[in-house]
């Protein structure tokens, strides 16, 4: 049986240069990871053992320093040498496009922030994709993990995005994920609406700041209707000028929101302002419901004699505000609306009802 350092010999031949960059070769490979090695242990079969490669560069640095990397990595290859593969270590370098990962399908970790990526493609192969690292790229778009059924972490904050451009987000990519993420990051990344963030039903913690967000009403169905989120990140947008914004915010949202833009959401006081909000539902609904017709009237009275009706228990504070939330903001199922305008899928419905008591609270809850 051949020594590794005799199979590494034979690899000469590979170790060469291309474009100015570093080439993922069989050196480069075997430098890669710290995995002993076996006592005459043959060269395939240790690099079918490697399970973390750490590829990373130093291409930020270069940049910063207004030069380019010569030994930064521009493209992926050669990994079929190690089929399992787990966590992949490529921040950091040139690579210009993601591809070639169909031979490590084993791969739940990937890292590949700070390259020179346009966009998210090629990662239908990799269905044990657990956490994915995009951060500091020129990615525009949300798509390509229709394959990624169990991915739980997304980091795509700092993207280049042209100013003439808005992040957007692709409906079936949406769709697979919702069951599955937990944790998106899209600070920095010139994002104008939340509305297709509501499909993900599972996600706890979401960074939207330093974007381009400005309507109070899709941060209500966001917090309303994602019931999982439990931090919420939105400073730097336009929206949080708007009056009272933390207060509606905090009012509309779930139970389980406990930080909002870094800071603590009281229990008490979330429970304090949908109370009041409750109060004034039921004085809007007060006058409605005593214009009624003596039959009417005679059967309520009816009613009450036998104790509070259901209708009656229904305008408790708690019900209340649950029927609010509920008639205000749902997930929606129906289809995505066109994308023509390049700014993204509908994720939210508002019945007409449910627009006009926001309106009204808007206008008047709080002042």
């Amino acid at each position: 049986m051949q020594s590794l350092d005799a199979d590494s010999n034979q690899h000469d031949t590979e170790m060469q240069r291309a474009g100015g960059g570093r080439e993922i070769t069989m050196e480069v490979l075997l430098n890669a990871t710290k995995l002993s090695v076996g006592k005459k242990e043959h060269l395939s079969h240790y690099l079918k053992r490697i399970t973390h490669l750490a590829l990373n560069g130093d291409a930020s640095k270069a940049l910063m320093q207004g030069g380019s990397d010569t030994e930064a990595i521009r493209k992926i290859q050669n990994l079929h040498h190690c089929p399992n593969l787990k966590v992949l270590y490529l921040y950091d370098n040139e690579v210009g496009a993601i591809e070639n990962l169909d031979a490590v399908p084993q791969l739940t970790h990937l890292h590949l922030q700070g390259n020179c990526l346009r966009r998210i493609e090629n990662l239908e192969p990799l269905r044990l994709l657990e956490k994915l690292y995009l951060e500091k790229n020129s990615i525009v778009r949300l798509e390509g993990l229709t394959g990624c059924s169990r991915l739980q972490e997304l980091y795509l904050a700092n993207q280049n995005v042209p100013i003439d451009t808005y992040f957007s987000f692709e409906e079936d990519t949406m769709r697979t994920l919702a069951g599955s993420l937990r944790i998106l990051d899209l600070s920095n990344c010139r994002v104008v609406s939340t509305k297709p963030l509501t499909l993900l039903r599972c996600l706890e913690q979401l960074d939207l700041s330093k974007n381009l967000i400005s309507d109070l009403e899709e941060i209500f169905a966001l917090v309303g209707g994602v019931t999982s989120l439990i931090e919420l990140d939105l400073r730097g947008n336009e929206v949080t000028a708007t009056a009272k914004y933390r207060e509606k915010t905090i009012t509309f949202s779930s139970a389980r929101l406990a930080l909002l833009d870094k800071k603590d959401v009281d229990p008490n006081q979330r429970r304090m302002m949908q109370s009041h909000l409750a109060h004034k539902y039921r004085k809007r609904l007060g006058p409605s419901s005593r214009r009624q017709s003596p039959s009417s009237s005679e059967g309520r009275r009816r009613d009450l004699s036998s104790g509070p009706s259901e209708s009656t228990r229904r305008l408790k504070h708690g019900a209340t505000v649950h029927q609010l939330r509920s008639m205000q903001f749902t997930s929606t199922q129906s289809k995505f609306q066109c994308e023509s305008d390049g700014l993204g899928i509908a994720g939210a419905s508002y019945s007409p009802n449910s627009t006009a008591i926001v309106k009204a609270s808007n206008n008047n809850k709080y002042n």
